[in-house]
């Protein structure tokens, strides 16, 4: 199981927030559940191009003001 489909799982049990305020699941690993959401996101709305995943990383890096390198580890993380 995906560290993203354990995350999904607490989301739909409404365990995530909790678990999250209370400190259990770090700042860390809610920034980078968003970065992939809005990865995934951005390459739905980018499937017509060539270079879908392309954009999508550069768009991301862009709404969160941080570098492709960073998105493509929040996306390897989520999908180990």
């Amino acid at each position: 199981m995906t560290v993203l489909n354990q995350l999904n799982k607490l989301k739909e049990l409404k365990l995530y927030s909790g678990l999250f305020n209370s400190g259990i699941i770090p700042i860390s690993v809610n920034s980078q559940f968003e970065i992939y959401n809005y990865f995934e996101i951005r390459l739905i709305v980018n499937k017509e191009f060539s270079d879908c995943k392309s954009r999508a990383y550069t768009e991301t890096s862009e709404a969160f003001k941080c570098s492709e390198m960073t998105v493509r580890r929040a996306v390897s993380f989520m999908e180990r």
